[in-house]
């Protein structure tokens, strides 16, 4: 390998640097020079680096550490130490901040301000503040100038790493440009306070009916892209459980709600709170609060659906199911070795197989998982990994407040009869219904091909190695077999979701109704094809 000599890089960099940039060029190259990265990297170096570096690397490096596909899990492991707090803002920028974004002086707007920050982190920070009417609010300040700032200084890290040719030694670990592209852009979400006061709207939303839930008030006139003013949250952290016992908390209870809640966030929403740290989660009233939602992960419906597939799949021990919905919802990068890949599948399922679904560790298990599909050229999509992070973050956080709670026993118990308990959700029937019909509806347009494709074959259009004959009968036979089969399917549906609402603890109204419309509509279905079957049965014997 080619010997580098560092003051031979750094002229060549001075030359290279715009002047208006120069002094943060010399800063990086100095902490990289200082902590010798040219001969080699590893996951404590990589965290010290950052540290070093910054503000912005400290985000970037946070961002990374929700990131299992992009690097292995010792790095993941290590940047999750990564704290946000930084030096805060001097109370008077806040101030400056907060009157330029409103074009108002601060007493028209707070009735008061304190002056010491709640939090200071790498892009904003928050201050305790009563509003004119005398609602009490936290205020999430943007630093000043944070954008441009971090901009110029992945731009600084690029040409630095270009000019000392640093990809050769992280090759192994990461694609820095693509890295750096993407996690800047992350972070540029992260900095539109106006999206993340639409994403509690939308949670708020989605969480309405669960009593146990509670996102906080955005104040929506009073917030813009950079000023977010939400209600003030009293509670108790969830990590807090000498606090939350004096309260006299059920911790089992709270660890269970917040479980559930999260797999109905992924699984039922395809909406969920990527980043679920017990300093993101508090106790307020016996509700779950939860906080923080610069980063959110969002699932369409086709990879929720198929990420559902997987676990199913997964918890009934079916390789080649898991194989195709994980090629069907990854990425594939280069080729797959298909033996290769089921064996591999195959030794992780088995490994868990032997232990009891309490004793199963979720972390380990996505992680192995991860690993299996990077190694065979397969990249999940961008939600996902955020998604499998979430769970491992959320797996720490249920250590801290329920340890006896297991997140596979939750996803075995959510994905337990699934297909049919979307159908009783007052939300989904309506899509149901129009998804039902879109069906039957392609359902019933095949005997009419079936005949046009008949048609075509007595006309001599189409070519057959056998002869067509009495073409007209077996157009009947299979019409009435179409048919038959169509109504079987709706009839088993009937059946299985009258049985799954019956097997319910609590039966609501609607589903009580549904209950007996679902008998009603079976015991016709039934009916009629036994009296089908016997009209049939006395044709054949004319």
């Amino acid at each position: 390998m080619e010997t580098l000599n560092y003051d031979e890089q750094l002229k060549k960099l001075e030359e290279e640097a715009p002047i208006s940039g120069k002094k943060r060029f010399i800063e990086i190259f100095s902490v990289l020079k200082e902590n010798n990265v040219l001969s080699g990297m590893n996951p404590q170096k990589f965290r010290k680096i950052l540290e070093e570096l910054g503000p912005t690397f400290i985000k970037i490096g946070q961002i990374l550490s929700n990131r299992p596909d992009m690097l292995p899990q010792e790095y993941i492991d290590e940047l999750s130490k990564l704290r946000s707090d930084v030096n805060p803002m001097a109370y008077e920028e806040v101030v400056e901040i907060i009157e330029e974004q409103y074009q108002k002086k601060i007493h028209e707007i707070f009735l008061s301000l304190e002056h010491e920050a709640i939090g200071s982190a790498s892009i904003a920070q928050v201050h305790k503040a009563k509003l004119l009417n005398g609602d009490l609010v936290v205020v999430k300040v943007q630093r000043k100038n944070i954008k441009n700032i971090m901009t110029s200084d992945i731009n600084v890290l690029k040409k630095v790493c270009h000019v000392l040719k640093l990809q050769q030694f992280f090759k192994n670990i990461i694609s820095l440009d693509d890295a750096l592209d993407e996690l800047i852009h992350t972070a540029y979400e992260e900095m539109n306070f106006l999206k993340e006061a639409s994403y509690m709207d939308e949670f708020r939303q989605l969480n309405k009916d669960i009593a146990y839930i509670k996102i906080p008030k955005v104040y929506t006139e009073y917030s813009c892209e950079k000023v977010l003013v939400m209600e003030f949250i009293s509670g108790t952290l969830i990590a807090d459980r000498e606090k939350l016992l004096a309260d006299g908390y059920d911790l089992l209870e709270i660890g269970s709600k917040l479980a559930n809640n999260y797999i109905y966030q992924a699984i039922d929403c395809g909406v969920f709170h990527a980043d679920p740290h017990p300093d993101n989660i508090f106790i307020e009233d016996g509700r779950i609060v939860y906080l923080d939602f610069g980063m959110v992960g969002r699932i369409n419906s086709r990879d929720k659906q198929l990420l559902e597939n997987c676990i199913i799949a997964i918890l009934e021990d079916d390789i080649l199911e898991v194989e195709r919905n994980l090629l069907i919802l990854g990425d594939v990068k280069g080729e797959v070795n298909h033996t290769k890949l089921r064996y591999e599948i195959e030794n992780i399922l088995n490994k868990n197989k032997a232990m009891a679904i309490q004793e199963i560790n979720i972390t380990y298990f996505a992680n192995e998982m991860l690993n299996m599909l990077g190694s065979n050229n397969i990249t999940l999509p961008k939600d996902i990994t955020m998604l499998v992070r979430g769970i491992v973050v959320l797996e720490g956080t249920l250590e801290t407040v329920s340890p006896s709670i297991n997140l596979m026993q939750v996803l075995k118990n959510r994905c337990a009869g699934s297909t049919f308990k979307e159908m009783f959700k007052k939300d989904n029937w309506r899509s149901g219904v129009k998804d039902t019909i879109v069906s039957l509806d392609s359902l019933r347009k095949i005997p009419s091909d079936i005949h046009a494709f008949f048609n075509e074959a007595t006309r001599g259009e189409v070519k057959f190695n056998v002869e067509v004959t009495d073409s007209n009968k077996q157009i009947d036979r299979l019409e009435k077999m179409v048919h038959r089969i169509v109504v079987c399917a709706l009839d088993v549906a009937f059946i299985v979701g009258a049985s799954l609402i019956a097997s319910n603890e609590v039966i609501t109204s609607e589903q009580e109704f549904l209950y007996y419309l679902y008998i009603i509509l079976g015991t016709i279905f039934t009916i009629w094809l036994f009296i089908k079957m016997y009209i049939d049965k006395l044709n054949r014997k004319k």
